[in-house]
This record gives structure tokens, sequence and C-alpha cells, in this order.
């Protein structure tokens, strides 16, 4: 008998372990709910792509579980307040607020309070693809708070434009718990950080970048005509800025501020001469480097590496700023670059004494407008100068290398604003002319470097049968 009761109670505790496994099963494999808005929906129906909210608002109050999406189909959505996305994702099931396939989507924050961002971003694992976001009366889409509770925030495809502040943003206050592991990808800003339009810059937004950052990837967007800077990392750490295209922002239109190990790599930066993002009558700085005063907060700008880039027509194309903080160009690699026609000096550093183990080779500067082609100040013993090639003026004796080329670079097109235009032709003397460096391994392109190196953003690769140069 006492076999028999203890088989049995066996038998029970195992039926009873099956059915909480089935129920455990159950619970595990319910499927991410797919919560659709309509301008013709209604908030008091289930939200279902047959009977749709109404409002933003309701989808993400409903939106709870990692794997929710919340897809909105065309038409336009005014806010009277902020959207908030409160809820987590988590690995691999981010919570989604998108665009129905390719319809367009338009949220306007017209009629928002003054100084009410438009969407806000307040947990970790969301992901916002493939909206148009206009007239918010701060910034666009912003995502702000601690890096242990903000963090894996995707921002892809989506269109940004006249916002008071800036377009994309996130960042917190504490260097030691910073906003991290951000992507922004495949985004269009424009007209933003329009609070500086008709007065004196108080506020220095930025259309898109991040502060008090770690692990910030910004990818394939377009930045244009914001009156502040264009991209920005301040106060950051271990960032990616690459395949970019950004003209026509005020000051810089690129700017590394107090950031450290970021790579800036393949982006085209311009300017078209636009005035009205002129300052002090010149356009924008191309890509600059600096340590500004932040209220007692300092992470100096170092291990920084900038390639294969393609600056036209800035103000200077490449610039260290020693302004406020100083602390000099630290464990900085500008290489493989190509720089053309500033309207100042197309390679400018200015003098401080904290210049440490930087290199500046295998680029090209072309100066077109006779304005001198560097403005190099004080000591420059800690700053490798070798393999570039000057055109359109003399470099200052300082700034002269070895292997350095003083000859027309001989580019497809030179003076267009397209990236293609700045390959090198046949017999361009800037071939094979660069030196090999661990932290360029590819071109403006992606072509893989291999023995010979030729010098700015491109690698010279012939044409196809039937084209020409």
């Amino acid at each position: 008998m006492a076999n028999q009761k203890t088989i049995s109670k066996q038998v029970r505790m195992s039926c009873g372990l099956t059915a909480l496994l089935v129920v455990l099963t159950i619970t595990n494999a319910v499927s991410a709910t797919d919560y659709y808005v309509a301008t013709i929906g209604s908030d008091s129906d289930s939200g279902s792509q047959s009977q749709p909210f109404q409002t933003i608002a309701r989808a993400l109050a409903a939106a709870r579980l990692p794997g929710d999406n919340v897809i909105v189909r065309k038409g336009i959505y005014p806010q009277s307040r902020t959207l908030n996305l409160v809820n987590a994702g988590s690995q691999e099931k981010f919570i989604t607020l998108r665009a129905f396939k390719n319809e367009q989507v338009i949220i306007d924050g017209s009629k928002t309070p003054k100084d009410a961002n438009l969407i806000a971003i307040v947990n970790h694992h969301i992901r916002i693809q493939g909206l148009q976001i206009q007239n918010s009366n701060a910034v666009g889409i912003v995502a702000w708070g601690p890096g242990s509770r903000i963090h894996h925030v995707e921002v892809i495809g989506n269109t940004v434009e006249n916002c008071q502040q800036g377009g994309i943003y996130a960042g917190f206050n504490n260097l030691n718990d910073p906003v991290r592991d951000i992507l922004f990808e495949g985004n269009a800003i424009k007209n933003c950080v329009l609070q500086n339009e008709h007065r004196p810059h108080t506020r220095w937004n930025s259309g898109l970048g991040a502060g008090l950052s770690k692990n910030v990837t910004i990818r394939k967007n377009i930045v244009s005509h914001c009156y502040g800077e264009g991209i920005a990392l301040y106060l950051s750490n271990q960032g990616v800025i690459e395949q970019n295209t950004i003209s026509d922002n005020f000051s810089v239109n690129l700017y590394l501020d107090n950031t450290t190990h970021t790579r800036v790599d393949r982006n085209l930066v311009y300017s078209t001469h636009d005035k009205k993002f002129y300052r002090f009558n010149h356009p924008a700085s191309g890509i600059q480097i600096a340590n500004e005063n932040y209220k007692g907060r300092s992470n100096p700008s170092s291990h920084n590496v900038i390639t294969n880039n393609i600056l036209i027509n800035n103000f200077v194309a490449f610039n260290y700023g020693s302004y406020q903080r100083g602390g000099g160009l630290r464990q900085t690699l500008f290489a493989n670059n190509t720089a053309y026609g500033s309207t100042g000096p197309l390679l400018s550093i200015n003098a401080d004494t904290g210049h440490q183990d930087s290199r500046i080779i295998n680029n090209i500067f072309q100066q077109v407008n006779g304005t001198k082609i560097t403005d190099v100040q004080g000591p420059t013993d800690q700053i490798e100068f070798r393999n570039n090639l000057w055109h359109g003026g003399l470099p200052q004796q300082a700034v002269n290398g070895v292997g350095d080329i003083y000859a027309d670079p001989l580019f497809i097109n030179g003076g267009s604003k397209k990236a293609e235009d700045y390959k090198l032709r046949k017999n361009s003397p800037a071939r094979n002319a660069g030196i090999k460096t661990k932290e360029v391994n590819q071109d403006f392109n992606g072509t893989q470097h291999l023995n010979k190196i030729d010098l700015g953003a491109w690698q010279f690769a012939p044409l196809l049968k039937g084209t020409s140069r």
C-alpha cells in the first residue's frame, strides 16, 4: 500500500507539473499584439485592423507587452500633448510605433504646449519607424533618461521637420549612467532648431544628436537646414557617425564635443552657400572637435577616428577648436578624407599645448578660391602629418610631411555636391600614394583597401567598359 500511495503521489505531482508546463507554454506562446490606429477609428474599439483606435496615445497605452506593435494608417494626427512611450520591450521583442507599410503618417505638434517634445521615449527596447514628425514645439523625437532605463532604442526611417529645437535627440544629465545603445538610421531631418532662426543663438541644439551617451550609432541620415549643429555628440563615448549626408546647418555640420572613442566615417558634408545658415558671414565648418564647458562635467575629446569623409565648400573642412576648455587634439586620426574648396582654410588647428599622438595622413586638400589652405597654430610636434596631397595653395611649413604631393588630384568633377564626382581619374597623382593604416580598411563606398592605398576618400577602380572618365 505504501508503494502504491507513493506511486499515486508521484503521478499526481507529475500531472500537476505537466499542467503547469502546459500553462507556461501557452502563456509564453502568446504572440505579440498589433494595435492599429486610423483617423476613422474609435478609441472605444478593440484596436484590431478592422476596428482600429482613433488616437496614437490610446494604442500606446494598450501596447504593454514586449513585441507589441502600434501600426498607424495614413493620415494627419494632430497632438495636444506629448506622446509618451512608457512601456518596455525586451531583447528581440521591441515595442514598435510605426507607419502601416508605405503609407504617409503625419504626426503634428502644432497644438502641443510651448517647449513640449512631440514624441518621448522613456523606456528600453523601443523602435519608432517610418513616420513623418512635424511642427514640434521642442524636440521631434527624444529619448531622455538614465542608461539603466533608456537603452536599445531605434529610430529608423522617419522624416522630422520644422521643430523648434532638435529633430531627434537622446541624452541624460549623468555621466555615470549615460543613455546607451541607441540607433538613429535612415532619417531625414530638415528645418529644425527654429528657435534660433530670428534670434541670437542662446540654445545650441543639433538637428540630430546625443549627449551624455554611450554606444550611439548615427547612420545613413540626411540632416540639413537646421539653425544649430547638424549632427553632434557631446560628453559621449564609443559613438559611430557614418554614411550620413549633412549640409547647410549653422556653425558646424558635424561636431564632436567632449567625445571619445568615436568613429566618423564615409559622411558627405557640404554647403550650398545658403546664407540663411551662415555664421560670421561663413557657412558651417565641416567636421569640428572641441571641449566646451558643461557646468563641471568634462570628458576631453580623444581616441576619435575620422576617415573617408568628403567635405565640400564648408567654412573649414576639419577644425580643432581650443576655445573654452581646450585640451588638444588627442589620439585623433584624420585619414583618407577629401576636403575641397572651403571659404576659410581647409585645415585649422588652434594653438594648444595638449595635442597628443595624433595623425593627419592620406588626405586630399584642394583649395579653389585663393584662401589659405591651412591655419595651424602653436606647437605641432605631437601631430604627425604625412602623405597628404595639397593643391590650390601651399600649406604651412609645420604641416609639410614625408610623402606629401603638391599637384592637382584630378577628380572626375571637383566642385559638385555629388560624392562620386570626387573619385580619382586614372592618371591622378593621388593613386597609390598613401600608407596603410590599421584603422582604415575600406573607402567611401565600402571597397576594401588592398596593398596599394590611394589618397582621399575613394580608392580608384576602373570604369566599366563603355564608360569614360
